[in-house]
């Protein structure tokens, strides 16, 4: 990732807290809206820009191949 996408996301991650704050009980973060039944270990790691990591880790507990493990964790991202 470079320095924009880690500001984009550092920005994306506090309009969420703010979000959240103001509707507690309504607000759905971006990253379950899209991660949908995807293991949360697995989410954690593309939030964190681990795109390999990820798809490594989506591979391991759902032993999808690689092509399919990719697709899942791009689909998130």
């Amino acid at each position: 990732m470079t320095d924009i996408d880690h500001a984009a996301r550092a920005r994306l991650d506090y309009i969420e807290q703010q979000l959240q704050a103001l509707f507690p009980d309504r607000y759905v973060p971006f990253a379950a809206a899209n991660a949908t039944g995807m293991p949360p270990a697995v989410v954690e790691l593309v939030r964190a820009g681990k795109t390999i990591a990820a798809i490594q880790e989506y591979r391991s507990l759902t032993g999808a191949e690689l092509a399919q493990a990719k697709a899942a964790v791009e689909s998130i991202r």
